[in-house]
């Protein structure tokens, strides 16, 4: 006589990736031969409400899956091309309702900039947080605004093609503080004098950094454009999973990333749903 078997379902595990722990809760049968039943499905994974029919296709996925999901997902933006891309930055998507623009590195405050022309007469211009050294050179990364943000020139001038990390040996150059505010963005290497030379913005804009690379990591890692490097990455990631979680989410970059949905038609899922930083694998460098 034959008996059947009941699905098998394994039960959750988690992935730890240097010094951050990401939650990968498995999905599928396991369990045991005897006559007790299979445990529940665990995987959770509930997209957020406000944008809950744009995430639809992620709903009930976890681990790899919910990672495969949100790269078709967010794969469908409108190309702009770089010269429309930065007329958005300066004209709506980093200015929002104010009669300024904040530069990314130093806090400053530009009045007045509305289009590429008032940028350069406020020693404004566009950085790519992702190089285009490391990837964004061509469309559709280069015009890519989910992480493109406006900045003062000479600050973006220092940055280079550095990757992301916090000075912890001697400091090359220190920018200089936006009015009445203290913090600073700086160049200097990482360990001493001859470790890897690294570029630390302030504080209060790693999480926006931070999410705009793991969004364009999702984007493109599986899509890659020309000139595609890891190198940077390589060195960033776990920081900048830390640095999501130290400055989280907050309405300015709600708002910024509504404004990017309307000009290039998809959305930045680390700013929509933050508890994607428990839910997906650990992100693979190669």
């Amino acid at each position: 006589m034959t008996r059947s078997i009941p699905n098998r379902t394994p039960r959750a595990r988690i992935v730890v990736a240097g010094s951050v722990a990401l939650a990968l809760v498995a999905c599928g049968g396991g369990g045991s031969s005897t006559t007790a039943p299979p445990p529940p499905n665990t995987c959770t994974a509930t997209p957020p409400a406000a944008q809950i029919s744009y995430y639809t296709p992620a709903q009930g996925r976890c681990g790899t899956a919910l990672l495969t999901a949100l790269q078709q997902l967010v794969r469908g933006q409108r190309v702009l091309g770089y010269t429309s891309a930065r007329d958005s930055l300066y004209a709506f998507v980093d200015r929002g309702s104010r009669t300024w623009i904040v530069d990314l590195y130093t806090g400053r405050q530009a009045a007045g900039v509305t289009t590429r022309a008032t940028a350069a007469q406020n020693s404004i211009n566009t950085e790519h947080t992702w190089p285009r050294s490391r990837g964004a050179e061509v469309d559709p990364a280069l015009s890519d605004l989910h992480h493109l943000f406006s900045s003062d020139s000479a600050a973006n001038e220092r940055r280079q093609n550095y990757p992301y990390g916090l000075v912890r040996g001697t400091v090359i150059w220190t920018g200089p503080a936006a009015a009445g505010g203290t913090e600073t963005s700086r160049l200097g290497y990482a360990n001493g004098s001859g470790g890897p030379i690294v570029f630390e913005p302030r504080a209060s804009v790693r999480g926006d950094i931070a999410r705009g690379l793991l969004y364009f990591y999702l984007r493109y890692n599986t899509d890659r454009p020309s000139g595609y490097s890891l190198l940077n990455f390589a060195q960033e990631r776990d920081l900048l999973i830390a640095w999501a979680r130290e400055d989280p989410v907050d309405a300015w970059e709600r708002s910024r990333n509504d404004a990017v949905f309307r000009a290039q038609g998809n959305r930045n899922p680390f700013i929509d749903w933050p508890e994607l930083l428990d839910l997906l694998p650990t992100l693979p460098l190669s």
